[in-house]
């Protein structure tokens, strides 16, 4: 069985998103005749006490490893105690040349026999390729750690090393050959990754020990389907009196934690259902013949500019917004004029946010500035749009941001025509953000029976054009 595989059943069967650690300290070990047995006694105990409670084990190597040899004896053995139908995590954070990776390889796989590891991506794609070669097996790309130093190196630069490193690393492998390794003491960073890697498997060590919030980093990390997360314990569990009822404890809170975010999302979805039916008995969607800014023809339009006359609707597109601009990471929100204006000013007073926009034309008069607002070279803006089709009108503001010293990297849109815009943001530099797509708009007008089977198969029609 593929590590997924044995996750996804041990998950299922156990109930459990926790990940024992295996970090044995000196003064964790029982008094025996010599390390290797100390170590396996320690070990087996751990396993049998929890192993109807963890979807996985996480032995740190280096913990065994500096026993010598009698520690690497006792790793083996300890892995081999496992059961079958539990994945094993071996937490090596390899990362070398492509010949010395495929040592490394050939050692966590085949020699202690692991279903994946954690990898250091420090030296690029062909030091994790041999990992790869394994079918079945998993490699956790350390993106973003839970030590105190970490953002001196994986939060530098614009945008964040450890982003461009959840991107990149996403082409190495599938999502059941690619995970990744973010600190649950960095929930913010959590959650970004989450909105870079929406079906990717989140290894998120930190929590308890280390100072992490287990409830701020299932709801930062989590899946839309309340997986995908896996939340390491290793002192929380192995140094308590009792590790069995520490791992049922974590094993409570975690599935409290994943039932009020699953209540989070039914209650987002029923929201969603409220917005696309206010946005069609508003006139903001129609169906028809119409031609769009770009010259095409369009059997949609959508027109948000006319939001602003239907105060509940109004209130809850700002709430939709605000849901996503608060997980970003800026110093201003600025609006594309005009139709993004008003939306964009209620989520900065809501968020508490300095507001600012690009005028469309130049003053001619006073200061002739092309920004209103105050703002300072060097600060980071998230741009705010209400529909992208080419991305054109968003490519304008974000030039004349720029030219005035300030950096972007995201943009809110409400709805996504699914056009080539979100390809185009990526062109310039931005990370595109939709509540909504036209897809999920057609989908539950449809559901509603808001629109018929024939004005729905024509604009899908239209749109696989």
């Amino acid at each position: 069985m593929s590590f997924i595989s044995k996750l996804e059943k041990a998950i299922e069967k156990n109930g459990s998103l926790l990940c024992v650690g295996m970090d044995p300290a000196v003064n964790v070990l029982a008094d025996g005749e010599n390390d290797e047995e100390r170590l396996l006694g320690w070990g087996k105990g751990i396993i049998e006490q929890t192993a109807d409670l963890a979807c996985c084990y996480k032995p740190n190597f280096a913990f065994f490893e500096q026993y010598g040899p009698e520690g690497l004896r006792a790793l083996q053995r300890i892995i081999r105690e496992v059961p079958d139908d539990i994945p094993v995590l071996l937490d090596v954070k390899r990362g070398d040349i492509g010949s010395t990776a495929q040592a490394y390889a050939k050692a966590a796989f085949e020699q202690w026999g692991a279903d994946a590891v954690t990898i250091s991506p420090y030296l690029g794609r062909d030091s994790v390729e041999p990992f790869l070669k394994y079918e079945g097996k998993t490699v956790f790309i350390l993106c973003i750690t839970s030590n105190p130093s970490a953002a001196d190196l994986q939060m530098y630069g614009m945008p964040p090393l450890y982003e461009y490193v959840a991107q990149l690393a996403q082409s190495w492998g599938s999502v059941d050959q690619i995970g990744f390794v973010v600190g649950a003491t960095q929930p913010q960073a959590l959650a970004r990754v989450r909105a870079l890697c929406p079906q990717s498997w989140i290894l998120a060590p930190g929590v308890g020990a280390q100072g992490g919030s287990l409830q701020k980093a299932l709801q930062a990390g989590l899946r839309a389907d309340g997986s995908g997360l896996i939340v390491p314990v290793s002192r929380g569990v192995m140094l308590a009196d009792d590790p069995r009822a520490a791992a049922h404890d974590f094993n409570l809170q975690i599935a409290g934690e994943i039932a009020a975010f699953r209540q989070t999302k039914q209650e987002s979805q029923s929201l969603k259902k409220n917005l696309v039916s206010g946005l069609f008995e508003s006139g903001c969607v129609r169906f028809g013949n119409f031609t769009l800014a770009s010259g095409k023809t369009s059997p949609i339009y959508i027109d948000l500019r006319r939001v602003v006359s239907f105060p509940a609707l109004f209130n809850l597109t700002a709430r939709f917004y605000t849901e996503i601009v608060r997980k970003l990471d800026f110093d201003r929100i600025a609006g594309v004029p005009y139709a993004a204006l008003p939306t964009a000013a209620v989520v900065a007073q809501q968020l508490g946010r300095p507001f600012i926009y690009p005028r469309k034309e130049v003053k001619q008069h006073g200061t002739g500035q092309t920004i209103e607002g105050a703002f300072e070279a060097g600060q980071r803006a998230v741009i705010l749009e209400d529909v992208i089709t080419s991305g054109g009108s968003i490519v304008t503001s974000l030039e004349v941001l720029q030219q005035a010293g300030l950096k972007v990297e995201d943009v809110v849109v409400l709805v996504d025509r699914e056009q080539g815009g979100a390809a185009k943001m990526a062109d310039v530099g931005l990370k595109l953000h939709a509540v909504l797509t036209i897809s999920e708009i057609l989908t539950m007008l449809k559901e509603m029976a808001l629109i018929d089977s024939a004005t729905y198969q024509s604009v899908r029609d239209y749109l696989d054009e």
